[in-house]
């Protein structure tokens, strides 16, 4: 009885340690298989890969002969640009109208203000109109409306 005992748990045992191995070989082979998808995939990305030259035609064949590259005709381009505001800006300033100057302005003469009425802060008249303490009270009135 105990030779069956023994052998029974020898068989349990064994078919536990090897369904705990087979699950743990599928684990691990399935993980290789994934590191190597993984790897496969990464080195056949291409991004960073440039497209042969196009050909040109016409006037771009004629610019590309002196500038090849995107960089230099793009600086190209924009040295233009400023090379025509400069030529612009001398010539405005060699062929421009001569600058007439302004006749000096005369100033007018203060016009007395009306009787009763404040004048502007900015006036000869004013401190004559601050002398008077009826007119101090008559801005300070004007204020609080």
């Amino acid at each position: 009885a105990n030779a069956n005992a023994d052998r029974e748990r020898k068989a349990t045992s064994s078919s536990k340690m090897t369904s705990f191995s087979i699950l743990g070989r599928t684990a691990l082979l399935a993980t290789r298989r994934r590191a190597a998808v993984a790897t496969t995939q990464q080195a056949k990305r291409r991004m960073g890969g440039h497209a042969p030259a196009p050909e040109w035609t016409g006037i771009d064949k004629v610019v590309r002969g002196y500038f090849p590259q995107d960089p230099q005709l793009a600086a190209a381009i924009m040295g233009g640009y400023a090379g025509l505001f400069v030529l612009y800006k001398i010539a405005s300033a060699v062929s421009g109208s001569p600058v007439e100057e302004a006749a000096p302005v005369v100033a007018a003469a203060p016009v007395p203000s009306s009787i009763g009425a404040i004048p502007d802060v900015d006036s000869e008249e004013f401190g004559a109109f601050l002398e008077s303490e009826e007119n101090v009270m008559k801005l300070v009135e004007s204020f609080e409306k």
